[in-house]
């Protein structure tokens, strides 16, 4: 290409361009500027022209910007040059305004002329600002939510543990209230009575004896579950301690029991007594559910770091109504019972790290899991 071609063509560039374009020399003095400049700053190309460039700088840039051309021009040091940087401009009255400005260094034979390209950038500042804006209005909405949330759960937590509470309070009323009714009735005998016999008499201090005892089984049934003391956990034989069990546990002939353990399953890492205790309940539950008879399949199986144990009856099943409460004290099902052994099974199981898990359907049976951390897992 022709040279006078070639500078036709820069010099179409630099008329057309809709960034500025501003070359200086050495000492920072303006050398030629393109029509974008002049409508970017304000000022007429003869206004600039033959002037040191901080004329469209504010401070601090322009205290600063003499030094930058020094340094690089006894060391060498480049601090802007071939890096775009976000720096302020200043337009002619004085107004400042955001620029990107990108600087390369031009050898114009023995001379070294430096090019600067600026880009306004006050309507994408604006549009971050904006964008700030937005951003924090809604990390306050998000946050405000999050908080009316958070009362929400908190209030409905409330209301659960007032009516868990009013039905916890109902079954020790139903507990206590009905031996102390008999316990009345007797009272109310023998102190009415015209001469009673001393069978009679006898009779009624027994029953008061009993129904005594029943109010303290209760009391002392739930203060157990609330000092339920911490576990000795150690390496536990699942398997022997199921079979034992079972072997301790009497069933009717019409329930079958399988037992289904592989030769390899691991040790568990839990207190054996109390897990004899949560499983003697779960047994005792299948057991009662299945008054028509039935079978009982008890399994086990390593999983990761876990032992899953699955025991599974062919009885009654349970309604959602009745899952969602059974591990609710002095809730039972049971025409018999304090409906604590659920409450009990289930604070032994979190004592000793093991989660439970239920699947039930009416008329269909029901099934526990229980995971149990296994032996020299961390824990």
């Amino acid at each position: 290409m022709p040279k006078h071609e070639h500078q036709a063509i820069l010099a179409a560039v630099l008329q057309t361009a809709v960034d500025a374009i501003i070359i200086i020399d050495e000492r920072g003095t303006i050398e030629s500027v393109n029509p974008a400049t002049e409508q970017m700053f304000g000022f007429t190309s003869d206004a600039m022209v033959g002037q040191n460039v901080k004329m469209l700088m504010p401070s601090p840039y322009r205290q600063e910007h003499d030094g930058y051309l020094n340094r690089h021009h006894e060391t060498g040091e480049r601090r802007i040059i071939g890096i775009g940087r976000e720096v302020t401009g200043q337009r002619k009255g004085g107004g400042t305004f955001p620029i990107h400005l990108a600087v390369s260094e031009v050898n114009a034979g023995e001379r070294k002329l430096f090019a600067g390209i600026i880009r306004d950038i006050s309507d994408l500042k604006a549009v971050e600002s904006e964008l700030k804006q937005l951003n924090a209005t809604l990390d306050e909405r998000v946050q405000k939510q999050a908080e009316q949330l958070h009362a929400a759960q908190a209030e409905l937590l409330e209301k659960e543990k007032f009516a868990t509470l009013g039905r916890i309070s109902g079954g020790i009323a139903h507990e206590i209230r009905n031996p102390l009714n008999a316990i009345t009735t007797s009272a109310y005998y023998l102190l009415n009575a015209n001469a009673p016999s001393a069978e009679k008499t006898k009779e009624h201090l027994t029953r008061i004896e009993r129904q005594v005892m029943m109010i303290d089984g209760a009391v002392t049934a739930l203060s157990d579950l609330a000092r339920l003391p911490e576990p000795n956990r150690v390496a536990c034989d699942i398997a022997a301690l199921i079979r034992q069990l079972f072997c301790d546990k009497q069933f009717a002939s019409n329930i079958q029991v399988a037992i289904e353990f592989g030769d390899d399953l691991p040790s568990a890492f839990c207190d054996e007594k109390q897990l004899h205790i949560a499983f003697a309940n779960l047994v005792r539950n299948a057991r009662d559910a299945m008054p028509n008879g039935g079978t009982l399949t008890v399994s086990a199986h390593a999983e990761a770091d876990q032992i899953v144990l699955s025991l599974s009856d062919t009885g009654s099943g349970m309604s959602p109504e009745t899952l969602a409460r059974i591990h609710e004290p002095f809730f039972s099902t049971k025409r018999r019972g304090m409906g604590l052994g659920m409450a009990i099974t289930q604070a032994i199981l979190d004592k000793n790290h093991c989660t439970m898990r239920v699947e039930t359907e009416l008329e269909q049976g029901t099934t526990f899991f229980i995971s149990l951390p296994a032996f020299g897992t961390i824990t």
